[in-house]
């Protein structure tokens, strides 16, 4: 088998992202399923996803050195690490601190300027719902994640996709850890989510790449461009005769 392409995803986050369960005896990242399900829709990528989530950690106050790190681990230009798709998912800790949501996503933005501007898409992942019903600072901040435009930027509203109060009681049980951190089935659940929306990416890329199908030239018939009265009858009522096509009408 000829070498695969590689695929570089890197993973970031704070305490949901490094996939802390179990108060924190354990950690399950959502990178793991995220990796093995691009991977099975691409067999012939090498895809790699890397974690960096840090628990605790905040928009504000951390992420952006971390995220220069991972992209500049020896802080020189000359060993910058490429990533094809940066997947960040930050804010819950700013909010339980009280950080107004304008001000956590001016940080946030400072975390995807970095990824672009190493070649990198993002994949800004919506805060996913906790222990407060209806928090209108998390809302705020979801509305801010998703409303932003830029060359590169991508949404997956998590948010949406696993909440906490719409689920039922058993589910809710066998997906979340606490009112916070997801179980290692919630955290699979994430990665199974976040990776079919990273291989409905790479399948529009691939279509929009892939070179025009070849178009067998069509043999040209006297009178091709004649209109023929059946052309002229009810729509509706096509089984009373036959269809005739234009040439013109195909091109």
């Amino acid at each position: 088998m000829a070498d695969r392409q590689p695929l570089h995803i890197l993973c970031f986050g704070d305490s949901l992202t490094a996939g802390y369960t179990a108060m924190g005896t354990r950690f399950h990242p959502y990178s793991k399923k995220l990796e093995d399900m691009v991977a099975m829709a691409f067999p012939d990528l090498d895809v790699q996803a890397i974690t960096d989530g840090k628990s605790g950690d905040t928009v504000s106050y951390g992420f952006k050195s971390r995220i220069q790190d991972n992209f500049f681990p020896g802080r020189s230009k000359s060993e910058q690490v490429h990533y094809d798709w940066t997947i960040v998912l930050g804010g819950t800790n700013d909010l339980a601190y009280g950080i107004k949501p304008e001000d956590i996503f001016l940080h946030l933005r400072d975390v995807y300027n970095v990824a672009f501007q190493c070649g990198s898409k993002v994949l800004a992942l919506t805060v996913p719902e906790y222990g407060i019903r209806n928090d209108p600072m998390r809302k705020r901040l979801n509305e801010l994640i998703k409303g932003h435009k830029q060359d590169g930027y991508y949404v997956y509203d998590l948010d949406a996709a696993i909440p906490y109060f719409a689920m039922s009681s058993s589910d809710r049980h066998k997906y979340w850890d606490d009112e916070v951190h997801f179980s290692v089935e919630g955290y699979n659940l994430i990665g199974n989510k976040v990776g079919m929306n990273i291989v409905k990416f790479l399948v529009e890329d691939r279509s929009a790449t892939a070179p025009p199908a070849h178009v067998k030239k069509r043999r040209v018939f006297r009178g091709d461009e004649t209109m023929f009265t059946e052309e002229n009858g009810d729509p509706s009522s096509l089984d009373q005769g036959y269809v005739v096509v234009r040439r013109k009408d195909l091109d």
